[in-house]
């Protein structure tokens, strides 16, 4: 049996940037992944045999917020990022709101709908910009914990609100109480309901995932998403780390004398079966975890993750995503502000505040068929990568999460019947045609992958959930599974806080754990940039590039 420091079991994104800390660090790392190639949900793939770089799941790059792409040099290794001007929108039919990295800019965009609401937005905004790598090192690259919860409603001192008020708030009633244009109030609440940081329509998260939307940070990776998982691979075996694609793990279980025994399935196509390791990290969603790791040994050591793991709900953040190869992207809300061209991350966002209301009930209520497109990132990429067209073509992604059970449809199964998914895929048609001019004349071709499409993708997202598990209600915040169990040497960066996502947190929360419980953490000279520095080190750089 081979030795190893650490084995990380799944190489997603997070899951290598885990294993690039552990591994630059000093520890001897092995890293196991099922499938043959690395980052499921972050690849890039030419789907329409045109060409174009494609991005199937993972869009939007928000390693700008992230301390990892400066402590692993991942420009070193081959990650380029784009950050666009006009970095995103929300575009109606005859009118759109743009989301500059340029706060004065914003001001003018939310200004053609309020005067009052664009002051106010700056006003939060200048408040909240100095103290942004606390907030996010705080409440997003560190691990949950109860105590930390203060900080979390003390952000209402950005609102003019006491704390009290935030953790009973959610995001309609803040919106509602600080803006008067129903557009912005539609267009904000918007860019919050992706949800990366909670559900904005619950009490408290709601509240708090309206403060955290003024620190997200986005950028396109050059040439497609899967360059970041190439970079990340160059970078660990750059520091010696070994990788094994095609190596799926049938077990985790306690080695005599201590450590871990991590066993592959027989069909790996290796002759060691057997590796051995005091530290063994977990990044495959919680249901998967539970299918590997001795159960005995979780009830015995750690109930109450084991209960967790057990009742770990995957039904929340479940992507549609259709995918649509064209000859041109023309919005048609251009007279109202011509920079919506530029924009690779136009936001599809209700048609009215009321709507936005209505529609999130419908969503608790699992009335698919009544909320299609109502909500939905977009990705124009090609309008700020120039590899992202070929030929006079370019691919537009519209991406939105559903319900997942179909209760009211017929179950599950229903994601299987083309005459039903059709359906979905049409709405989406439709509702394109009427924020896209000649959006049905200049379509070539289209495609679609349903959540359970999805899951078959990538064997970890149960449902084809996006996030390692909901990121709401009991899930929310501490409710997550905690990086380090109770078990000795057993450590999650999946399913963990925050939200699996481009910005590596996960990888980062569970590396930044174990250093901290060796006592390596410190002696990492390299290991010393904060959320957001690095970016802003970069950005005049990056300004001048565009």
């Amino acid at each position: 049996m081979q030795k190893y420091d650490a084995i990380v079991v799944g190489a997603g994104i997070n899951g290598l940037a885990c294993a690039c800390y552990l591994q630059k660090s000093g520890l001897k790392t092995l890293i196991l992944e099922k499938r043959n190639e690395c980052a499921p949900f972050a690849l890039t793939e030419d789907i329409f045999g045109a060409g174009i770089p494609v991005d199937t799941h993972a869009g939007v790059c928000f390693l700008p917020m992230s301390p990892v792409w400066g402590d692993l040099e991942l420009d070193k290794f081959g990650f380029d990022l784009i950050v666009a001007v006009p970095a995103a929108a929300t575009v109606w039919e005859d009118k759109n709101i743009i989301w500059y990295l340029n706060p004065e800019k914003t001001y003018e965009s939310l200004s053609k709908f309020s005067e009052k609401d664009a002051k106010t937005f700056v006003e939060i905004a200048s408040k909240i910009a100095p103290d942004i790598p606390e907030i996010l090192e705080t409440c997003v690259f560190s691990q949950a914990e109860d105590s930390k919860l203060d900080y979390f409603w003390n952000l209402s001192k950005y609102f003019g609100f006491p704390p009290r008020d935030f953790k009973s708030m959610n995001a309609f009633e803040l919106l509602d109480l600080i803006y008067e244009n129903e557009w912005v109030k539609t267009a904000a609440f918007g860019a919050m309901d992706i949800a990366v940081f909670g559900d904005p329509a619950e009490k408290g998260e709601g509240a708090v995932m309206a403060s955290l939307a003024f620190t997200i940070a986005i950028g396109v990776p050059r040439g497609g998403m899967h360059t970041l998982p190439h970079s990340l691979i160059r970078c660990f075996k750059y520091h010696g780390g070994t990788l094994f694609l095609n190596a799926p793990v049938a077990k985790v279980e306690n080695k005599e004398g201590g450590g871990f025994r991590v066993v592959l399935d027989e069909s790996a196509p290796y002759p060691e079966k057997e590796f051995i390791s005091d530290i063994v990290v977990m990044h495959t969603s919680p249901p998967v975890s539970l299918q590997i790791i001795d159960n005995d040994l979780l009830k015995r050591e750690d109930e109450e993750l084991y209960k967790k793991m057990v009742e770990w709900d995957m039904t929340g953040h479940c992507a549609f995503t259709s995918y649509f190869l064209m000859r041109d992207i023309k919005w048609r809300s251009e007279n109202w502000n011509p920079d919506v061209q530029k924009v690779p991350f136009p936001l599809r966002a209700y048609n009215s505040w009321e709507h936005a209301k209505i529609s999130k009930q419908k969503v608790k209520n699992e009335e698919v068929l009544d909320i299609i497109g109502d909500i939905a990132e977009m990705y124009n990429l090609s309008a700020v990568d120039t590899s992202r067209s070929r030929g006079g073509y370019k691919v537009l992604v519209f991406e939105m999460e559903y319900p997942i059970n179909l209760r009211r449809y017929g179950g599950i199964k229903r994601w299987d019947d083309r005459e039903f998914v059709n359906i979905i895929h049409n709405g989406h048609i439709e509702l394109l045609s009427r924020l896209i001019l000649n959006f049905k004349e200049n379509l070539v071709s289209s495609t679609y992958f349903t959540p359970i499409d999805n899951w078959r993708r990538n064997p970890s997202a149960i449902y084809g959930h996006e996030l390692g598990g909901d990121v709401s209600g009991p899930q929310w915040y501490t409710g997550r599974i905690p990086p380090r169990s109770k078990i000795h040497g057993l450590y999650f960066s999946q399913g963990i806080w925050p939200a699996s996502l481009t910005h590596l947190g996960n990888g980062y929360v569970c590396a930044k754990q174990i250093a901290e419980d060796l006592g390596i953490r410190k002696k990492q000279e390299w290991w010393r940039w904060r959320p957001y520095e690095y970016f802003l080190k970069k950005l005049p750089e990056l300004e001048k590039i565009q």
